[in-house]
C-alpha cells in the first residue's frame, strides 16, 4: 500500500476515535471524508471498499449523544430555517406515498432529504464554539485547496471542461464548481480574520480554488461569482468596505490571469441564445416542468421529471438517444418533483436562512469578536447566495453543501449570542 492512503487511514481512524473526546473531530473527519472520499481517488483504490461516509457519521452521532451533557450550552434552540426544512421532508415523504411516479425513486431521495436533514441538525449542536467553528471553516478550506491542488496537478479535461475532481454529489464540472461557489468567501472571512498564516493559506487555496474553477468552465457557477460580486457592494458597509473591496479588485486580477481561451470562450453567449444547445435544452426543460406541475400540482415524486421526460420532452431524450433527462435546475426539479407547496417550502428555507444572516449583521458587537462574527454572516451569505444562482442551471437538491450553508448560519447565531452574554457579564450588565 502506497503513503497516501495509509495517512488517510490513519488520520481517519484516530478521528473516529477522537470523536468519543468531542464529537468536534467526527465531523471534521466527515468533512474532510467528502473532500477526499476515496472512492474518488487512485488511491482510494488501495483502500478497502467502505462506506466511509457513512461509518463515520453514525460513530459521530453516537459520539454526540454520549457526550452532550458536557458540551457549552446552546444559547438558540429554534432557527426559522430548521422549521422550513423539516416541513420540506415531510413533504417529500407525503408526495412519495400520495403522488409520486416513480416510487422507489421517490422514496430514495426522500430518504437522502431526511439525512441531510439529521447532517444539518448534527452540525449545528456540535458546533457551539467560536474555536469550533473556526475549525470547521479551516477543514472546508483545505477542501478546496486540496481539490484544486489536484486540478493543478493533472487537470483532466473533457471538451474543454474539468473532470475527476470533486466528491460526492458534486463529481462533474457544475457540481465541483459550485462548491467552490459556497466554499471561497469563507476563505475570504478567514483571511480577513486570521492570523498571518491563515492569510498565507488562504491566499493559496484562493489562487489554486480559482484555478480549478476556472478549468469547470461552468457557466452558472460562473453567473454565482458575478452575483456574489455585485451582493458585496450591496452588503458590505464600514471599515471592513474597503478591506473587502481591495480583496475583490486582487482576486479580479488574479481570475483574469488564469482565464485559458477555452474558458473564455465557452463563457461567451451569443445574441442568438439558441445557437448554445445546453442552453436552449434547459429552457425546454423548464417549460417542460412548469407544463408538468400542472398536469401534478402536488409534485410527482422524486425523480418524477426525469420518469416523465420522454412525455413532456420527447425532442430532447430523442436527441440523447432514449435516455431519460433531469430538469437541469435545483428550483424547477423541487416544483415538478414535490409541488408547488415543496417550492414555497424550498423558497422559505432559503429566505429565512438569509433573514437570520442579515440578523447576525445587524447585531454584531463592535469588538474584535464582532466583526469576526460580522464577517463570517458575509461570507456564509455570499456563498449561499452565489450557491443558490448556480442551482439554477443544475440541480442541487440532494448536494449538502445547501444545507452547510444555512447550518453554519445557525452555528454562528449560537455564538453570536453566546458572545454577547459573555461581554455583558464582563461588564456586569443585566442580560435581557
Amino acid at each position: 500500500m502506497s503513503l497516501t492512503p495509509i495517512v488517510w487511514l490513519i488520520v481517519y481512524v484516530s478521528g473516529a476515535l477522537m470523536a468519543f473526546v468531542h464529537p468536534i473531530y467526527g465531523l471534521l473527519i466527515y468533512f474532510l471524508t467528502y473532500y477526499q472520499a476515496p472512492q474518488y481517488r487512485w488511491w482510494g483504490k488501495e483502500l478497502p471498499d467502505q462506506r466511509w461516509a457513512m461509518i463515520i457519521s453514525v460513530l459521530w452521532l453516537v459520539a454526540f449523544f454520549m457526550k452532550r451533557h458536557s458540551l457549552p450550552p446552546l444559547k438558540v434552540k429554534k432557527h426559522p430555517q430548521t422549521i422550513w426544512l423539516v416541513l420540506f421532508v415531510i413533504n417529500a415523504f407525503l408526495v412519495t406515498e400520495i403522488t409520486a411516479v416513480w416510487h422507489e425513486v421517490s422514496i430514495e431521495h426522500s430518504f437522502i432529504l431526511l439525512k441531510i436533514l439529521v447532517l444539518y441538525l448534527i452540525i449545528i449542536v456540535t458546533v457551539r464554539t467560536k474555536e469550533h467553528f473556526n475549525l470547521t471553516l479551516y477543514m472546508h478550506i483545505y477542501g478546496i485547496f486540496s481539490w484544486g491542488w489536484s486540478a493543478y496537478q493533472d487537470p483532466k479535461r473533457s471538451a474543454g471542461r474539468l473532470y475527476g475532481i470533486g466528491g460526492p454529489n458534486a463529481i462533474d464540472d457544475n457540481g465541483t464548481a459550485s462548491i467552490f461557489v459556497a466554499i471561497l468567501p469563507l476563505a475570504g472571512s478567514m483571511f480577513f480574520a486570521g492570523t498571518k498564516w491563515v492569510k498565507l493559506a488562504c491566499s493559496a487555496t484562493a489562487v489554486f480554488a480559482l484555478n480549478a474553477f476556472i478549468l469547470c468552465n461552468s457557466r452558472g457557477a460562473m453567473l454565482g461569482l458575478i452575483g456574489q460580486a455585485l451582493l458585496t457592494l450591496k452588503i458590505s458597509k464600514g471599515p471592513m468596505r474597503k478591506n473587502i473591496f481591495f480583496g475583490m479588485l486582487v482576486g479580479s486580477i488574479l481570475f483574469y490571469s488564469l482565464m485559458d481561451p477555452q474558458f473564455i470562450e465557452r463563457q461567451k453567449i451569443g445574441e442568438d441564445y439558441g445557437e448554445d444547445g445546453s442552453a436552449t435544452s434547459r429552457v425546454e426543460s423548464w417549460e417542460a416542468a412548469i407544463e408538468l406541475s400542472k398536469d401534478y400540482p402536488f409534485g410527482a415524486g422524486g425523480g418524477g421529471f426525469e420518469y416523465l421526460s420522454p412525455i413532456y420532452i420527447p425532442n430532447i431524450v430523442e436527441a440523447h438517444k432514449g435516455e431519460r433527462r433531469a430538469v437541469h435546475s435545483t428550483y424547477f426539479q423541487v416544483l415538478s418533483d414535490f409541488g408547488i407547496q415543496g417550492l414555497i417550502l424550498l423558497l422559505g428555507f432559503i429566505l429565512s436562512t438569509f433573514y437570520e444572516l442579515y440578523d447576525i449583521r445587524r447585531n454584531a458587537s463592535h469588538t474584535e469578536e464582532g466583526r469576526s462574527i460580522w464577517l463570517h454572516s458575509v461570507a456564509i451569505t455570499l456563498g449561499f447566495f452565489g450557491l443558490l444562482i448556480a442551482g439554477f442551471f443544475t440541480s442541487r437538491l440532494i448536494a449538502e453543501v445547501l444545507y452547510w450553508l444555512p447550518a453554519f448560519s445557525a452555528a454562528l447565531k449560537n455564538i453570536q449570542v453566546e458572545e454577547k452574554e459573555q461581554s455583558m457579564k464582563a461588564v456586569d450588565l443585566p442580560i435581557s
